[in-house]
């Protein structure tokens, strides 16, 4: 690059005054379904089609070192088929399953960092791209991870990640903190009966469906129905105005 003789010499001097560009970036999010073909902690010895135990929800991670893990996991199903499944596994070195009734508990389970997990946390640490806590667990075992970072490093991570593990990308786009903390704090069985109000129409305007048409696709009463609508409502709204 050559130099130009008209320009001041002391350019930045004369910029001092000017304000300084901010080095602040955009962060992006990336929504991705990975196909992590791990069944630990995962009972499938139910009824066909109904696993005895399903991860809904992997709530907390934090490395130990370099080979273990410690995993929080909120799970639904039976319990007891639960901690055998979790007695059985090589990799788990430690683990306690907490209840909350209804089948419903958290499962914390210490165990070794293998693969493609490994990989993948590598990955994130290497482009400093983070998850967004909680990742979701599809009815089909699929993992729905949240990654946010600065855009070129994102792009950068998620073509490494796919090298690792078959990913498909969800959704994009500029990262806006506190949509997820909602959904954190519904429970499982409320967020079933959000997703299938939201899906059947019943916050349009006009409604397309009523309590009735929800409580039948859930197999529930309509007075179920209508008091876990208002307990969303109440935690959503609660949140939406203070």
């Amino acid at each position: 690059m050559t130099s130009n003789d008209s320009e001041p010499e002391d350019q930045e001097t004369e910029d001092a005054d000017e304000p300084r560009q901010s080095r602040a970036a955009t962060a992006r999010y990336a929504t991705v379904l990975l196909d992590l073909n791990d069944d630990r902690g995962n009972s499938n010895s139910g009824s066909p089609g109904e696993p005895a135990v399903t991860r809904t929800q992997l709530r907390h991670f934090n490395l130990v070192d370099n080979e273990t893990v410690v995993l929080l996991y909120q799970i639904h199903g039976e319990l007891d088929r639960a901690r055998m499944s979790l007695d059985a596994s090589p990799e788990v070195l430690n683990y306690d399953i907490v209840g909350r009734g209804d089948g419903e508990a958290f499962a914390y389970v210490h165990c070794e960092l293998g693969d493609p997990v490994k990989g993948i946390v590598e990955t994130l640490h290497e482009f400093e791209v983070v998850l967004d806590m909680p990742l979701e667990f599809t009815d089909n075992g699929i993992v729905r991870a949240t990654l946010i970072g600065e855009a070129p490093a994102l792009h950068e991570a998620l073509d490494a990640i796919a090298d690792v593990v078959e990913m498909t990308l969800e959704k994009t786009g500029k990262y806006r903190p506190g949509v997820r903390d909602l959904d954190a704090t519904l429970t499982n069985r409320q967020r079933q009966i959000l997703t299938v109000a939201v899906e059947e129409g019943y916050y349009e305007v006009p409604r397309a469906a009523t309590l009735e048409d929800i409580a039948t696709q859930m197999e529930l009463s309509r007075a179920t129905v209508g008091e876990h609508l208002q307990k969303i409502e109440g935690k959503i709204f609660s949140r939406v105005v203070r």
